[in-house]
């Protein structure tokens, strides 16, 4: 990785400050709850950690998941990547440096080292760049590797801002509601083949769009 210019290190010195000020505003004047929260619980009362997956749509409150210890997040390499290591890092989130598509390779063996370290993972399978809400494969290499139990996890809020970006990207506004909605897991085994890892993508994928759309009921008008 290059070294930084004077410009961006000025940046890396304001602008992750600005968003952990605005996480933790957040965090201070939302309510939040969770749904469904026995599923990941009867694994972490085992003393075993999992990973948790969520759309690129929903990572902004994704800091909050009340993961028992910290937690390692896959995230760029890039400028954008080095302001949110930076901004989440009060949170417990560990940076897992890569990309998925240069030093992928490094990225995982890196995702897995942490997990046999004693940490839970996060994954945004639809991210950096999409397509949204479709799965790519790295989620379900990195299940397999691991052997975790692969969570989807969703959050729902009664009061947002929807960004027209390529992944429809959510802000929620201050003194909303947030429900956390976690999905049912799904296990990959170490010794499937190709075509078994393209099934558990697809159940993956289902899994996740039903956890979606169950947390986007909770605060539909009239419910």
């Amino acid at each position: 990785m290059r070294p930084w210019t004077w410009k961006e290190r000025i940046l890396l010195a304001i602008v992750p400050r600005f968003y952990t000020l605005v996480l933790a505003l957040l965090s201070l004047t939302i309510r939040k709850k969770e749904l469904h929260a026995e599923r990941p619980r009867e694994v972490w009362n085992q003393g075993r950690c999992l990973i948790g997956a969520f759309w690129h749509q929903r990572l902004l409150m994704m800091p909050f998941i009340p993961f028992p210890g910290r937690a390692g997040m896959l995230i760029s390499q890039h400028l954008d990547g080095e302001f949110i290591t930076r901004a989440v890092k009060p949170f417990g989130i560990d940076a897992v440096r890569g990309s998925t598509t240069r030093g992928s390779l490094s990225a995982l063996r890196g995702m897995v080292r942490y997990y046999q370290n004693g940490g839970n993972l996060a994954i945004t399978p639809d991210g950096p760049q999409g397509p949204r809400h479709k799965v790519q494969m790295g989620v379900i290499e990195l299940a397999k590797q691991t052997g975790a139990p692969l969570f989807p996890v969703a959050y729902g809020a009664s009061r947002k801002i929807v960004f027209n970006s390529w992944d429809r990207f959510i802000l929620p506004l201050p003194f909303s509601r947030v429900v956390f909605v976690w999905g049912e897991p799904i296990l990959v085994p170490r010794d499937c083949d190709r075509e078994e890892m393209e099934r558990k993508r697809l159940e993956l994928e289902a899994r996740l769009l039903r956890t979606t759309e169950e947390a986007d009921r909770l605060f539909q008008r009239g419910k």
